[in-house]
């Protein structure tokens, strides 16, 4: 193929949305004429044998990474915003626009593109993989439980009312904490109750136990 004739395409990453598309910026370097990455506050880490290839890209105006000086709930999408409409002025008319977040606001950013006749998408999850995702994550106080657990093996409650009265001692400060991780225990199958008597999963809960 042509790489002449192939249509230039541009990638704008909402890192604040979607911190784990870090993890493919060498291969979205490869696919896109140009990479923006916009963010307002971000821990991510990137492996040290990664960087003379993105001081490389950086040099060469082919990676753009902004943080947003001031953070906010919003901060990155209007980053985003900015740069879809400057970079649609720069780049061929045939350019194809491709904006990473999980939020649905930048549509408009998407559809504001396609009225000036260029083609854009968004990809992100859907928000019932969000959510789903959200409700199988293992959370701190969720761990902390079932290390009690392991530890309390062999006196552990037999009822629901007393493994909320253990949750609710190991938990004092928080009835929200006490409610989610009692949920989240039954959601992830690492206990069972019938009638309001409780089993447990051993093999779920030294997994839940040992997730990093």
């Amino acid at each position: 193929m042509n790489q002449e004739n192939t249509p230039q395409k541009v990638l704008l990453i909402d890192l604040e949305n979607c911190p784990n598309q870090i993890n493919q910026l060498q291969n979205d370097l490869t696919a896109f004429s140009q990479v923006v990455i916009c963010y307002a506050q971000n821990n991510s880490k990137i492996p040290l044998e990664w960087l003379m290839n993105l001081v490389t890209a950086v040099n060469g105006n082919k990676l753009k990474i902004i943080k947003m000086e001031n953070g906010g709930k919003n901060a990155a999408d209007f980053g985003i915003c900015f740069f879809a409409g400057m970079l649609m002025q720069s780049f061929p008319k045939e350019t194809h626009f491709v904006i990473v977040s999980n939020d649905t606001d930048l549509d408009h950013a998407v559809r504001l593109l396609i009225s000036q006749e260029r083609t854009a998408e968004r990809i992100g999850k859907p928000k019932e993989e969000q959510k789903l995702a959200k409700d199988n994550e293992v959370t701190p106080p969720l761990k902390t439980y079932c290390l009690h657990l392991i530890t309390y093996s062999k006196n552990r409650p037999t009822k629901e009312t007393t493994l909320l009265n253990s949750i609710k001692n190991k938990f004092k400060d928080s009835q929200t904490t006490v409610e989610y991780v009692f949920k989240q225990l039954l959601q992830l199958s690492a206990i069972n109750i019938i009638d309001s008597k409780v089993t447990y999963n051993d093999a779920k809960i030294h997994t839940l136990a040992s997730t990093a």
